[in-house]
């Protein structure tokens, strides 16, 4: 077994960066067993739950105890934390704004032979899949007890099978969380979402989509349920009695001309926002979205909303703290 951990651990271990900020919070010294990013001067492992679980961990000098936010942010099929973390910039964008950013490590998946999250109805783990609710679970406590960031400050981010896990801890973890973040996911692994439970508190949530993705298609989703259905889900959970437009965001015909799609006045003061990326394909995007003839673009992006998914995301967060 020991040898298999050894093995696994390796494989993960993808070229880890070397970002750390010397007058940031002491921090536990970094943990060598079953660890994905051993090496990394960012690297946590979390021994309380088995197996144990490989985290990256950003705290820029800026946070503040009992005043700042924390994001957890989860990676795609395939990926790692450390991968996230370049991709996303929310590394620099913590520094800009004073949050705290963890970046879990997803195990390998068995059938697929790849790293993986256990989203809603994904089948690709066998029989015997893993905690990844729990996994999050347990490291919202720790984090919350290491760093005692604001605890209506908490929030996930996540892009692809990352996005998809994001819409299962907003479902699961509802009670833990403020806002939710998804770009190209889904609520679930299934056309059909009649046995999606139903979150146990309300919780913001921001979509952002391309409606050329192909890898999670915008409308004709199966296996995976649409951007429709997704933002339907939420706004029902999440009971909202308004949304500024009756026009769905894919009808018989595919995906209809809907850039932007919001719900309001829900319950406990959340909000379901959706953002069409129009020429957006399977990506988040680091550069400005809001350019007319650009691709993708999307005519609601400003200075306000953000023109970056970096910033676009984290505005989100900023202005929705849990009620």
């Amino acid at each position: 077994m020991a040898r298999f951990v050894v093995v696994l651990c390796l494989f993960l271990s993808i070229g880890c960066g070397h970002r750390s900020d010397p007058t940031a919070p002491t921090l536990p010294p970094p943990a060598t067993t079953s660890s994905a990013c051993a090496g990394d001067p960012e690297c946590q492992t979390l021994t309380s739950i088995q197996p144990a679980r490989a985290y990256l961990l950003h705290v820029p000098a800026s946070f503040r105890p009992n005043a700042s936010g924390l994001v957890i942010a989860l990676h795609g099929s395939n990926e790692s934390g450390t991968m996230f973390r370049s991709r996303t910039q929310l590394s620099e964008k913590a520094d800009q704004a004073g949050f705290a950013v963890a970046y879990p490590y997803a195990l390998l998946s068995p059938v697929s032979g790849i790293a993986g999250w256990n989203e809603l109805f994904n089948n690709s783990f066998g029989g015997n899949p893993p905690d990844d609710v729990g996994f999050l679970r347990e490291l919202m406590k720790t984090l919350q007890a290491q760093l005692r960031p604001d605890p209506r400050r908490i929030y996930v981010t996540g892009f692809s099978n990352g996005g998809f896990m994001t819409h299962r801890a907003g479902i699961q973890l509802s009670g833990f969380l403020a806002a939710i973040a998804v770009a190209e996911g889904s609520v679930a692994s299934s056309g059909s979402l009649q046995n999606v439970p139903v979150p146990l508190e309300p919780v913001s949530v921001l979509m952002l989509h391309g409606d050329g993705d192909t890898a999670v298609p915008y409308c004709d989703g199966q296996p995976y349920a649409s951007q429709e259905q997704s933002f339907n889900y939420w706004s029902t959970a999440n009971r909202c009695s308004r949304t500024d437009t009756a026009a769905p965001l894919c009808d018989a015909r595919g995906i209809t001309s809907v850039a932007e799609k919001d719900a309001s006045e829900c319950a406990a003061g959340t909000e379901v926002k959706f953002y069409k990326l129009l020429g957006g394909q399977h990506e988040w995007y680091a550069f400005p979205m809001n350019a007319p003839g650009s691709s993708p673009f999307n005519p609601s992006f400003d200075a306000r909303s953000g023109v970056t998914t970096v910033d676009i995301v984290w505005n989100f967060f900023a202005t929705h703290p849990k009620q």
